[in-house]
C-alpha cells in the first residue's frame, strides 16, 4: 500500500468517525446518548476515580467541554462524584449502576472490532507495531497543524 493511499484511508476514518459523533444511540431503557457522552462513560468505567482534568487531557479537549458532559451524565444519574483519592480538591468520577449498564452495553458494541484488531496485531512483529504507532503520531501532528 503506498503512502498516499494510507493517508487517504486515515482521513476517511477520521471523516467517518466525525460523522458518527452527530448520531445518538439508544441504550437499554431508552436512554439516548451521543458518542461523546458514551465515550465519557467509557473512560470513567475504565479508570474509576478519574478527575475532570485527567479526562480533558486524555481526550485533548477543554475542561469546560468535559464539565458540560459530566453535568449531563450526573443529571441523568449515570455517574457520581466523590472526593478524589489523589488528594487536594479534586473530585473523582465513578459510574452508578445505570452508568455501569451503559458502559457494559457500549463495551459489547466494540468487542467484535477489538477482537479482530487484536488478532491482526498479534500477527505483527513488535517492530511493525512500533512503526504503526509512529505513523499515528505523524498523522496526529499533521492534523494539529491543519
Amino acid at each position: 500500500m503506498d503512502s498516499y493511499l494510507l493517508l487517504t484511508r486515515a482521513y476517511r476514518l477520521i471523516n467517518l468517525y466525525n460523522s458518527t459523533l452527530k448520531k445518538p444511540r439508544t441504550y437499554a431503557g431508552g436512554l439516548v446518548l451521543y458518542p461523546a457522552q458514551s465515550h465519557m462513560i467509557e473512560i470513567i468505567g475504565e479508570s474509576e476515580g478519574i478527575t475532570l482534568t485527567e479526562i480533558a487531557s486524555a481526550f485533548m479537549i477543554t475542561k469546560g467541554a468535559v464539565s458540560q458532559v459530566i453535568s449531563f451524565l450526573e443529571m441523568k444519574g449515570l455517574i457520581v462524584k466523590k472526593p478524589s483519592q489523589k488528594g487536594g480538591r479534586a473530585t473523582g468520577l465513578f459510574l452508578s449502576d445505570s452508568g455501569r449498564a451503559v458502559f457494559d452495553e457500549h463495551r459489547a458494541l466494540h468487542s467484535g472490532m477489538l477482537r479482530e484488531v487484536s488478532a491482526l496485531a498479534e500477527r505483527l512483529p513488535p517492530e511493525a507495531i512500533a512503526i504503526l504507532g509512529q505513523m499515528a503520531d505523524v498523522i496526529e501532528s499533521g492534523i494539529r497543524q491543519i
